[in-house]
C-alpha cells in the first residue's frame, strides 16, 4: 500500500525556516519595554511624528473626498450618534474606540502625505498612532505611556515590514497593513498592559485579521485610504478577544502559515528582534514633503530642482525640454512606474498619486511646492502632454528610494541629476520647523490659528501632561 501520510501543519511548523523564538522575543519586548528605554532624540522624533500625523488627518478628515462616506459608514454601524466616548480629529468624541481609531487612521492615509519607513516600506505611523490615542483615550493615561506605546507600535510594524520587504509587494500585499495591525496590537497591549502570553494571543489572533492588497492600484480605489483603518479597528478587535481569554494562533509572524511566509515571496526573519530595546529602528522614519507615494519623490526634488534653475535663467538661455527618462529600483518600479491606462493618463487622485509621469510632469511645470494643489492639474492639457515625454525604467544600480533623471532638452544638450535620499530621510532631515510648517498649512481649513498653536504646545508637553489635554483641543 502507497504512503499516503500527509505532512501536518504541526510538522510544517517545526521546520520554519525562521525558527519558532520571534514572537516570543517581540513579546517580551512589548511587555518590557519602558519609557526609560528611549532616549532624547527619540522623545523629539515622536513628538514630530505625532505633530505630522495629527496635522495630514485632521486636514483629510475636514477636506478629503472619501471621508464624509467613510464617517457617514461608521455612523451607520454605529446605530447613530453618542454611542461612545473617543475622539476623531474634527468630527468629536462620540465614537467606540474601534471606530474612532479606524477614521483616524483611514483619514491618516487620505492623503498619502503621512510618514514612511523606507527600510521597511510602509507608513508605520497611520496605525500606531490612532491605535495609542484611542487606547490611550479609553484609559485616561499618562503622556509617558502613550509617547511608550506609539514607540512599541512604530518599532513592531517597522520591523516586521523590514522582514516582509518588497516581497510583500510583489506577493501583491500592502506592508503598511499587513505588518501595521500587529503594530497597532502591539500599542493597545502595552497601554493594556497585558502580559506576555495575552501579547501572544493577541498577535495570534490579528494575524487572522491581517490584509491589505494592492488591487487598489487599477482604478485608483480608496481601499489604500481604508487599510491602516481596518488594521487599527480589528487590533482593537483582537485585544479585546485576548483580554477575555481567548486563545490565538501560535507563531503568528514565523510559523509555516504565520506572517512571514504567507504574506512575502521574499521574506527574513534576520534582525527582526535584535537589538530590542535599545535600538529604536523606527527613529529613521522620514516625514513626507509631498503627497504622493514615497517611491516618487526622489524623482519629484531632481524634477523641481532643475526646472527652478532653468526658470532663473535668461530666456535667451532656458532650454525648451524634449523628455525625461526616469531611473528607478527594482522595487519601485512596478508600483509607481509600470506602463499602464491609469499611470500614463492618470484619472484620479490615487492614479496620480502612484504615476511617476504625472508627477515629473507636475513637478516641471509648477515645482515641488504645489502641495495638494497639484491634483488639481488632472486633465490639464499641458501635464498630460508632458506626461507622454516621460520613460521610466529599472536600474539595478539605482537602489530603494533613489531616482536618476535624464533631461533631454531642445537644443540636443542632456543632463543626468539624481537624489539617493530623498527629503525626509535621516540623511537628507526634515526640520521641526519644516514639520510645523507643514502642519499648520494642512490644518488651516479645519482648526483656527489658536487651535493649531495649542495643539502643538499640548503635543510638545505631551510627556508632561495626561492625554486627554491634548484629545480635548482635537
Amino acid at each position: 500500500m502507497a504512503d499516503t501520510a500527509k505532512t501536518t501543519p504541526r510538522d510544517e511548523a517545526a521546520t520554519s525556516k525562521y525558527g519558532a523564538n520571534i514572537t516570543a522575543d517581540l513579546c517580551r519586548f512589548i511587555v518590557d519595554a519602558k519609557y526609560e528605554m528611549l532616549a532624547a532624540k527619540h522623545i523629539d522624533k515622536l513628538k514630530d511624528l505625532i505633530v505630522d500625523h495629527i496635522g495630514i488627518a485632521a486636514g483629510a478628515a475636514a477636506s478629503a473626498d472619501s471621508s464624509e462616506p467613510f464617517l457617514k459608514a461608521v455612523q451607520a454601524l454605529h446605530g447613530g450618534e453618542g454611542t461612545g466616548h473617543s475622539t476623531v480629529y474634527t468630527k468629536g468624541r462620540t465614537f467606540l474606540p474601534q471606530w474612532a481609531g479606524f477614521l483616524n487612521a483611514a483619514y491618516s492615509h487620505s492623503f498619502d502625505f503621512d510618514d514612511t519607513h523606507a527600510a521597511s516600506i510602509l507608513h508605520p505611523g497611520a496605525t500606531a498612532i490612532p491605535a495609542a490615542l484611542a487606547q490611550a483615550e479609553l484609559s485616561h493615561s499618562d503622556g509617558e505611556s502613550f509617547l511608550l506605546a506609539v514607540a512599541v507600535g512604530y518599532e513592531i510594524t517597522t520591523r516586521l515590514g523590514r522582514g516582509l520587504n518588497y516581497g510583500g509587494y510583489t506577493r501583491g500585499f500592502h506592508n503598511t497593513a499587513t505588518a501595521g495591525i500587529f503594530g497597532a496590537t502591539a500599542a493597545i497591549c502595552k497601554l493594556r498592559r497585558f502580559s506576555a502570553s495575552q501579547t501572544a494571543d493577541a498577535l495570534g489572533l490579528a494575524l487572522s485579521r491581517a490584509g491589505g492588497t494592492m488591487q487598489f492600484l487599477a482604478n485608483g480605489a480608496w481601499n489604500k485610504r481604508l487599510h491602516p483603518g481596518f488594521a487599527v479597528h480589528d487590533a482593537f478587535v483582537a485585544a479585546a478577544l485576548a483580554g477575555a481569554g481567548v486563545v490565538g494562533a501560535a507563531e503568528p509572524v514565523e510559523g509555516a502559515y504565520g506572517l512571514l511566509h504567507a504574506f512575502s515571496a521574499t521574506s527574513t526573519g534576520e534582525g527582526i528582534a535584535q537589538g530590542l530595546g535599545t535600538e529604536w529602528g523606527f527613529a529613521a522614519t522620514a516625514m513626507k514633503p509631498f503627497p504622493a507615494c514615497r517611491m516618487t519623490h526622489a524623482a519629484i526634488e531632481v524634477v523641481a530642482n532643475v526646472a527652478a534653475r532653468e526658470q532663473e535663467k535668461e530666456n535667451e538661455t532656458k532650454r525648451e525640454i524634449v523628455g525625461f527618462v526616469v531611473e528607478l529600483s527594482p522595487g519601485c518600479f512596478p508600483i509607481v512606474a509600470t506602463a499602464i491606462p491609469n499611470k500614463l493618463r492618470p484619472r484620479t487622485v490615487v492614479d496620480a498619486q502612484f504615476s511617476i509621469y504625472y508627477q515629473v510632469a507636475v513637478a516641471w511645470l509648477h515645482g515641488a511646492g504645489a502641495g495638494w494643489a497639484m491634483y488639481e492639474k488632472l486633465g490639464d492639457a499641458d501635464v498630460l502632454a508632458l506626461c507622454r515625454r516621460v520613460t521610466a525604467v529599472v536600474a539595478d544600480d539605482v537602489r530603494d528610494l533613489e531616482a536618476r533623471v535624464t533631461f533631454r532638452f531642445a537644443d540636443g544638450s542632456m543632463l543626468t541629476e539624481g537624489i539617493v535620499y530623498p527629503l525626509g530621510e535621516d540623511e537628507h532631515p526634515f526640520s521641526r520647523e519644516q514639520v510645523h510648517q507643514k502642519f499648520l498649512g494642512v490644518t488651516a481649513a479645519c482648526y483656527s490659528g489658536d487651535t493649531q498653536r495649542r495643539i502643538l504646545d499640548a503635543v510638545e508637553r505631551i510627556d508632561m501632561i495626561n492625554v486627554d489635554e491634548l484629545l480635548q483641543i482635537l
